[in-house]
């Protein structure tokens, strides 16, 4: 027997079946990425339809791991609440059933002929990728292909596994798992959290059953461990996340982990005492699937009404207690990678962690200039703690949109995108402004002058009218209304003349006032500039927000980049 030929048959079949299933996912997920949002709002409601969800979604693109991951995600990005997750992961195992009953379709369908099926899907997906231009059909192309190549994959792997079938020692490696429930939960761990796909372990155990292979109770017990494997991706996604889309990960590994230790328990009663001759005769392939969706569907049975207490079981595993539901606006959640592949939620997330940025930077254009003008210099250490902070929020969401820049995104979205970049680099440009105004402020104090300047009451009424136009543009960026954007430019501009008012009043009054201090009022003068630049990028952002009524159109697009 030629085992290096078996293995390359078998490596290659398998590699054939295992792309095919990423081929059908990636596809669908581009498909179905603009439906989503729709989706969760239902998902909201209650834990049935979060299971009725990651049942549909998981069938849909074949992939309990991918969905549970996606769920994972969404949690940590505060697109949905942790106790939706709980319904999400009972029905995302219902859903993973799906690929084996496609798989063991080829027992009992006429139709399905998976050499014959997978020629003609990989064919005609292939002309779809080809010849069609538009977007959406060559998602759908790339469907039918997944489906094609996940078909000729299957076809091959039983015949490359036969040979194996007469080696005693095979034999008497699957009779041990049978015999030993731990040893087969284990092989099933093993092997799923290796190649990190359920859907592809079951396709393997099937087609070791085509060759009859495996006895009952071994498939049984490597189909509960299959179910544990499948946590091992969600727990790995959720490394260095919030607490709570760690608790998320632990609600799928103690729902699944409770599920099978309950049914590892039955299985043995059942093959130790009621039908020991079941247990050691072969199963075949169709009668894996019978066995996979009715663990599965028995355990959603069983532990639907205990979803509260699992949920609060993933908790104390994450470690979440009341302090963890405040959250600082340094925290962003919104960024997590995993919702890069569904470019609507990553472009409302990241909305949301701009507004973070945004009334970040509120903060310390008030503290700068407040510092400055009531002298109030022991809040500088303050101020420059948040400059720090806003500019390690604003590069996370550089870093974050940059990324998003490389997905697969619509014209529409591509604007949004670049507009949003456009604001984290304005607003890093504004706490430079910042920072130069507490810089004088730090100047200040050490001339030692604490009498106040005769330009104070010019200089607030600046700083006023800058604050109303930074209020005037963050209302701008959450409607894309015309009118608060030609209002917010307006008033920029009011910033600029009014700081040209000011040049002029402290020329004059170095000129005629003996009071006058030269020192301090090249200082005031100086806020007053920089109150004015940080008028232009506020103006400059305005100018490049695309409208609501027309999303492609853009205010003076190139007098904005001349201006750069």
């Amino acid at each position: 027997m030629d085992y290096i030929e078996i293995a390359i048959r078998f490596l290659g079949s398998f590699g054939l079946f295992i792309f095919g299933i990423s081929l059908l996912s990636s596809g669908l997920q581009k498909t179905a990425g603009g439906r989503m949002k729709r989706i969760l709002g239902n998902v909201s409601k209650n834990r049935f339809s979060g299971v009725l969800f990651g049942a549909g979604v998981t069938a849909a693109i074949q992939s309990s791991t991918a969905t549970t991951v996606m769920a994972v995600g969404f949690v940590n990005a505060g697109i949905i609440a942790l106790p939706q997750i709980v319904g999400i992961v009972m029905g995302a195992n219902i859903g993973s059933t799906a690929t084996s009953w496609l798989v063991s379709s080829v027992e009992w369908s006429v139709f399905l002929k998976p050499d014959a099926l997978g020629a003609v899907c990989a064919a005609v997906g292939a002309l779809l990728l080809l010849f069609s231009k538009e977007k959406r059909i060559k998602n759908i192309g790339e469907v039918i292909v997944g489906f094609g190549v996940l078909f000729l994959g299957l076809s091959q792997m039983p015949a490359a596994l036969a040979p194996l079938a007469q080696l005693e020692v095979i034999r008497e490696f699957f009779i041990t798992m049978g015999a030993n429930p731990l040893l087969g939960i284990l092989a099933g761990i093993l092997v799923t959290g290796i190649i990190q796909s359920s859907a592809a372990s079951i396709g393997i155990l099937q087609s070791m059953a085509f060759a009859g292979m495996v006895p009952w109770n071994a498939a049984v017990y490597i189909v509960l461990g299959q179910n544990i494997g499948t946590c091992l991706t969600a727990l790995i996604s959720s490394i260095g996340t919030s607490k709570n889309a760690r608790a998320a990960s632990y609600v799928h590994l103690v729902y699944n982990v409770i599920g099978a230790a309950f049914f590892c328990i039955v299985a043995v009663l059942f093959f130790a005492f009621i039908d020991p001759a079941l247990g050691k005769s072969y199963i075949t392939a169709t009668n894996i699937s019978m066995v996979h969706t009715g663990y599965n569907v028995l355990a959603l049975i069983l532990l639907f009404p205990f979803g509260k207490l699992i949920l609060e079981i993933a908790k104390k595993m994450a470690g979440i207690g009341k302090a963890d539901s405040l959250v600082s606006d340094t925290d962003l959640p919104e960024l997590d990678e995993s919702i890069l592949e569904t470019p609507s939620y990553a472009l409302e997330n990241s909305m949301k962690a701009i507004q973070k940025l945004l009334n970040l930077m509120r903060t310390n254009l008030i503290l700068s200039v407040t510092v400055f003008t009531k002298k109030d210099y022991k809040r500088i250490v303050t101020f420059w703690n948040k400059s720090e902070e806003i500019d390690k929020v604003s590069g996370k969401i550089n870093e974050f949109l940059t990324k998003l820049y490389n997905e697969e995104i619509s014209k529409q979205e591509s604007s949004l995108l670049m507009s949003f970049m456009h604001v984290t680099i304005s607003l890093r440009r504004i706490n430079n402004r910042t920072k130069g105004i507490a810089k004088l402020a730090e100047d200040l104090r050490s001339s030692g002058i604490k009498e106040q300047f005769l330009g104070l009451d010019d200089l607030e009424d600046i700083y006023r009218k800058t604050v109303h136009c930074y209020d005037g543009m963050v209302e701008a960026l959450k409607s894309r209304n015309s009118y608060d954007i030609i209002q917010t430019m307006q008033d920029a501009d009011a910033v600029v003349s009014l700081r040209e008012v000011y040049k002029s009043k402290q020329l004059a009054l170095a000129s005629k006032s003996t009071d006058y201090t030269v020192e301090v009022g090249l200082m005031y003068s100086e806020v007053a500039r920089h109150l004015a630049r940080i008028a232009h990028n506020i103006k400059s952002i305005v100018e490049i927000i695309p409208h609501s009524e027309n999303v492609n159109g853009v205010v003076n697009q190139d007098e904005v980049y001349d201006r750069r």
